[in-house]
């Protein structure tokens, strides 16, 4: 257990099972409408991690996979949840990071933005960048210059 071939295959295995822990956990967090659902995935997370690590032999090189899907698991349950919810609120809030899912907690419109990301809505247009005024405008501009280039 000591040669450094084994410590870097089973870094390596750890290291991927994160990576595959995280995607599971994006996708089932995108599905979890409610703050309940989403507990409800991290509780499940927890046990399935408990029960295979306590009942499946595993060889010595795998003793860390089960550990690394939990911890990818709960990673991707909170950002494909997309709100700071928990103890992601402080760790989010003291690391100053994911200033988005820290606004969508403190609005409340992160049920409204899941339920549209689920059925395929597009979201709300909030603020439209031209006018009637500008338009006109813009067009009377345009003929003005074409009228100067047809006398010349």
């Amino acid at each position: 257990m000591t040669d450094p071939a084994f410590i870097i295959c089973f870094a390596l295995l750890f290291v991927f099972s994160i990576y595959i822990g995280f995607a599971i956990g994006n996708r089932a967090g995108e599905h979890a409408l409610t703050n309940r659902a989403y507990w409800l995935y991290n509780a499940a997370a927890i046990a399935i991690c408990v029960l295979v690590t306590a009942f499946v032999p595993l060889p010595a090189m795998l003793y860390a996979t089960p550990l690394g899907l939990l911890a990818g698991a709960l990673m991707g349950l909170k950002m494909g949840f997309g709100e700071s919810i928990g103890p992601w609120k402080m760790v989010d809030r003291f690391f100053n990071r994911n200033r988005g899912h820290q606004r969508t907690t403190e609005t409340g419109s992160g049920r409204a933005r899941r339920e549209r990301r689920r059925t395929g809505e597009r979201e709300p247009d909030l603020i439209s960048v031209e006018s009637r005024n500008t338009t006109s405008r813009a067009g009377q501009q345009d003929a003005s210059a074409a009228n100067k280039r047809k006398k010349r």
